[in-house]
């Protein structure tokens, strides 16, 4: 569905991704892992669009998406949650969830598979963003890039600061997304949630793929190698 090949990025005077080359099936569950600044967010963002490529092509299905604007891809089929999950805090969940349905939000519908996968959004439609945890601050902005029914969903580092039953109960939703055919690719740092969630992984280190195949190939060899710090 979503694949990269030759995919080369600078920053500044920086060579932050060399030739990479990454494929991520319909229906899949690709886990990009690796120790901190080796890549894996850049090179989120430069699929997003949100980074430009030096070189390589990127494209979705049949679509070339090298050289689109961020907005092209969203509108293509691809969500995406950002590290840090970028909610509105001053907006309520409501609001936020409605900016995610883009043009569809003028018809002032959330849609209802959103507020079934994260009930706890349903209760707090008029509560702040800002107001929230941090892990239903996670669920928003998982619900909000869900707003458009995306054919593939984006997540850098999902479990990032939450507490333990929300990281399950995220796990679980990613799981379910999966069952029902969407496609994920996500940046995970905890090894035993990726384990769980993720069907392939793909490491990253200085800016390369250095390994990759399904999740039962994942060795404790490469994780001492190029996970453990």
């Amino acid at each position: 569905m979503l694949a990269a090949a030759k995919v080369n990025q600078f920053y500044g005077g920086s060579h932050t991704l060399w030739d990479i080359d990454l494929d991520v099936p319909k229906g899949g569950c690709v886990c990009l892992m690796g120790r901190n600044g080796v890549g894996k967010t850049t090179l989120l963002k430069v699929i997003m669009g949100l980074l430009p490529t030096a070189s390589g092509k990127i494209s979705f299905g049949d679509i070339e998406l090298t050289g689109a604007a961020p907005e092209a891809r969203a509108r293509a089929g691809i969500g995406y949650v950002p590290q840090g999950r970028e909610i509105f805090p001053f907006l309520t969940v409501e609001e936020n969830l409605l900016i995610g349905r883009g043009r569809k939000g003028t018809h002032r519908e959330i849609p209802e598979r959103v507020l079934t996968l994260f009930p706890v959004l349903k209760e707090m439609l008029r509560r702040r963003g800002g107001d929230l945890s941090g892990g239903q601050q996670q669920q928003l902005a998982m619900g909000r890039a869900l707003a458009l029914d995306p054919q593939l969903l984006i997540l850098d580092e999902p479990t990032e600061g939450i507490q333990p039953n929300v990281v399950h109960e995220i796990g679980e939703v990613i799981i379910r997304l999966v069952d029902e055919g969407v496609t994920v690719l996500l940046v995970e740092q905890k090894l035993a949630f990726a384990r769980r969630i993720a069907r392939s992984f793909c490491i990253l280190d200085r800016g390369k793929v250095v390994a990759g195949g399904e999740i039962a190939e994942l060795t404790d060899e490469m994780v001492r190698r190029h996970l453990t710090v």
